[in-house]
């Protein structure tokens, strides 16, 4: 049995999983459905391509082939990035020449053999390589002794160097001595830090390979690179952008799920879910503890109610840890609002090593009986008669008694505003899964969510999307009428995704940046950047909070 893919890709079936076990030298490289995603920047992930640079140049550069996927992966390099010719880097020339903004030219008709397939631009080792020899006669050996220098920035080599490749090309007579000067510059600061084409091409399949299974496999893909981010130093803000990535391609992420017990992330039907131990505060030895506990107490967990794991579990787990796995939405499989699951494990935990083991008795003979009814009930058995041994002494009746009506009134209202719930699971799982900090604020004025602006949502009368600001990086411009002054980068999210493309210059910038911080709630509004896709704002309003 074969599931076929609408890009004509398919794969075998065998007990209704797909088997996929890719043949790299049979790997189709044109699957139209891999480079389509390539294009759109949706490359977090994606080998050489995953950093906000990468995916921003891989929507701007639209590679639809291995050539052009590995001059992708070679002008997004300092060479290219840093080498500036005509007012722009190397970089931009390429892209604007690829897209037919500028025309593609060659300094010298010499050129137009070894640069043609870049549009003119000087982008690999090689080519360098072959305009040494075609123009100044170097040999390979002499042409790679000009790479190296380059490359380790060996000055009196390149000195010497230079002059070679001056006088050799006057020589040679293809190109005149102020052109070979040119010439000779343009390597030197293309070359510095440039990749070789076969290292490039090396790494375009295995970016391929990867963005091929990114797209016919995606809930595999994501469950296996969430898993492995654990132990990066950057954990938490990694898993924050592969789950706005997920959301991006209609992934749902679950919390952990403490029914399921799974250590690290796995993919529990069509969902990758978080493990236990990735749970802040809860570490493999918690994990162990647990599963101890389990086995001592003969806790059926599928069977299991929020009273009977408190009583089963309350000794056993450290306080910070039970709290993390509460505020991380593991025990939500009991249907209790978290902020009374806390207050009942705070009430739990004033009961005293001696009071614990008639609770958790009286639990297991009474399967129905909640926390307060187990505590309520050892205050109406206990006796300080001489006949026999109390459960408690009397100078711990009034603490009881306390405990009990604390649990029947709390003198606070246990209810789970959105806000507190997603700073929670910000602070434990590294992103929040259950709701987001917007949900807390008044969204009405938005026409558009994160989500509907990736998905391509215009409108000409503007777009006003409501969201958390979470990153605001100020640039200095260099260029241009507005050189010297300030503008923003800014990444922004809402619970449906996260944009990290979004622009505002600096005229607005100015007006607004006092408001515009890590954390604030806004309303921003704006149009859509038709060139570069990213959002430009024009202007910010606040908005209300609900709670």
């Amino acid at each position: 049995m074969k599931k076929e893919f609408a890009c004509g890709c398919s794969f075998d079936v065998v007990d209704n999983h797909i088997i996929y076990n890719p043949d790299i030298e049979k790997l189709p490289l044109e699957c139209s459905d891999t480079w389509n995603m390539i294009c759109k920047g949706n490359t977090k992930g994606v080998f050489q391509l995953e950093s906000q640079l990468g995916r921003s140049m891989a929507e701007r550069t639209k590679p639809k082939n291995i050539e052009e996927l590995s001059d992708l992966i070679a002008i997004i390099r300092p060479g290219c990035m840093e080498a500036i010719v005509d007012g722009k880097s190397l970089t931009q020339h390429y892209i604007d020449r690829k897209h037919g903004i500028d025309p593609v030219e060659y300094f010298h008709d010499a050129l137009k053999p070894i640069l043609s397939s870049t549009y003119g631009i000087l982008v690999y080792q090689e080519q360098a390589l072959l305009i040494a020899r075609d123009i100044a006669g170097f040999d390979l050996q002499e042409a790679d002794i000009l790479r190296k220098a380059i490359g380790k920035k060996n000055v009196s080599l390149m000195t010497k160097l230079r002059k070679q490749f001056i006088t050799k090309a006057e020589e040679k007579g293809t190109v005149t001595k102020t052109q070979a000067k040119e010439i000779f510059g343009w390597i030197e600061k293309s070359q510095r830090y440039s990749f070789n084409k076969s290292h490039s091409i090396s790494y375009a399949f295995n970016s391929y390979l990867t963005a091929y299974t990114k797209t016919h496999f995606p809930h595999e893909f994501f469950t296996s690179y969430l898993k492995n981010s654990i132990g990066k130093p950057d954990a938490y803000l990694e898993i924050e952008e592969l789950v706005n990535n997920t959301r991006v391609m209609n992934i749902d992420v679950k919390p952990p799920n403490i029914k399921k017990m799974n250590k690290y992330f796995t993919l529990i039907g069509r969902n990758p879910t978080f493990g236990l131990t990735e749970i802040k505060s809860v570490g493999g030895s918690v994990f162990d503890k647990m599963i101890t506990c389990l086995n001592d107490n003969k806790i059926n967990l599928e069977q299991c109610d929020w009273n009977t794991f408190l009583i089963g579990f309350g000794t056993c787990i450290k306080a910070d840890s039970f709290e993390a796995i509460i505020l991380s939405g593991a025990l939500d499989c009991f249907d209790v609002p978290r902020s009374q699951m806390l207050h009942e494990l705070k009430m739990f935990r004033e009961l005293s090593k001696r009071e614990i083991p008639w609770i958790e008795s009286y639990k297991r003979n009474n399967i129905n009986a909640n926390l307060t009814e187990c505590i309520q009930a050892m205050l109406d058995q206990n006796d300080w008669s001489d006949r026999q041994r109390p459960i408690f002494r009397k100078d711990r009746i009034e603490i009881v008694e306390s405990i009990v009506d604390s649990l029947k009134n709390p003198g606070y209202e246990l209810v789970d505003l959105p806000g507190w719930k997603a700073r929670k699971e910000e602070h434990y799982l590294g992103v929040s899964l259950t709701c987001a900090r917007v949900d807390e604020y008044d969204t009405s004025r938005a026409n558009c969510t994160c989500k509907e602006y990736i998905d391509g949502f215009n409108s000409q009368k503007g777009i006003r999307i409501a969201a958390q600001i979470d990153a605001v990086r100020e640039w200095k411009i260099k260029k241009g009428n507005s050189k010297g002054q300030k503008m923003a980068f800014i990444t922004a999210s809402d619970g449906t995704c996260s944009l990290d493309s979004i622009t505002i210059f600096s005229d607005e910038w100015t007006k607004y940046n006092k408001d515009i911080k890590e954390g604030n709630v806004l309303l921003l509004i704006g149009s859509r950047d038709t060139k570069r896709g990213s959002f430009l704002i024009k202007s910010i309003s606040k908005v209300k909070n609900l709670a």
